[in-house]
């Protein structure tokens, strides 16, 4: 009678996972991952601000180093839990967790919700759709965003020689998105063109909260998840400096370089700052 009543409840137990559908994914929970939040960074005085520099860092998404950023690179760039960088922004501004700003302006603009998904190619389009009896029938399709479309991230960020601390410190302060995307009549193959454009901007410090509660793939083991937030923190990606406050009007590097030469201008910025900081001490 014991064994029946174990059995039973055994039974009853087993029923309730299989109604409420409670299927873990993992042996064990993440609560630091959901409950996480950013490390406030230390307030910089501007009297102890030694030396500054701004640029703009271009981080090509398709990169080795930088797929983790990347993929999943479906349509939603989603797989179960896990979001691309793109596809958690997107989600990020759509929720209202932050604004997305016009890039193309200097200060912070924002844009309407219409405005932000036509910046990413959401569109109503009409074709022609063939019938059997060789006729044709006009149809109306929503092209939803793809995700997958963004192809590069530009970082807006100053790097900042705090005295009081004796540290160089990188601030990110803007991200911007880099679209690329296929133009043109699909009917028509030589009228199709690759094209760029810049949708939208956020304020990463206000975006970090979301960064830090979404994990990014580790490829070396699934049990030590990073998150996009200290995948920015730690510069665990690969990139190249685009442009620095010049009194050329802020000219980028590809307006005075073409080809590989704007790789190595971009490793001349990057040493300057690397040796800037390094002279400072003596041994």
């Amino acid at each position: 009678m014991k064994n029946l009543s174990i059995f039973l409840v055994l039974v009853a137990f087993a029923t309730s996972l299989f109604a409420q559908g409670e299927y873990p994914a993992s042996p064990y929970d993440k609560p630091h991952i959901t409950n996480r939040k950013p490390i406030n960074q230390q307030h910089i005085r501007y009297a102890d601000v030694m030396w500054s520099k701004k640029l703009e860092r271009t981080l090509p998404l398709r990169e080795k180093k930088n797929h983790v950023l990347y993929f999943p690179n479906n349509r939603e760039g989603r797989i179960g839990s896990r979001f691309s960088f793109s596809a958690l922004t997107i989600n990020g501004v759509r929720q209202g967790y932050f604004q997305a700003y016009d890039p193309m302006t200097v200060t912070a603009v924002p844009i309407s919700e219409d405005d932000f998904e036509s910046r990413l190619g959401k569109e109503t389009k009409t074709i022609e759709v063939l019938n059997e009896d060789g006729t044709y029938d006009e149809k109306t399709i929503e092209q939803e965003v793809d995700a997958s479309e963004i192809k590069f991230v530009i970082l807006r960020e100053e790097w900042v020689f705090d005295k009081a601390r004796s540290t160089m410190d990188p601030r990110i302060m803007w991200i911007s998105f880099v679209r690329e995307y296929q133009s043109g009549d699909m009917t028509d193959l030589a009228s199709l063109e690759i094209r760029k454009s810049l949708p939208f901007k956020i304020y990463y410090p206000v975006a970090q909260p979301l960064y830090a509660r979404n994990e990014v793939f580790n490829p070396h083991t699934d049990g030590d998840q990073k998150t996009f937030y200290d995948i920015f923190m730690f510069r665990m990606f690969s990139s190249f400096i685009s442009m620095q406050t010049n009194t050329h009007n802020d000219r980028e590097v590809n307006s005075y370089m073409l080809g590989i030469e704007q790789l190595y201008e971009a490793q001349k910025l990057k040493n300057f700052i690397f040796e800037f900081e390094h002279d400072l001490w003596e041994y």
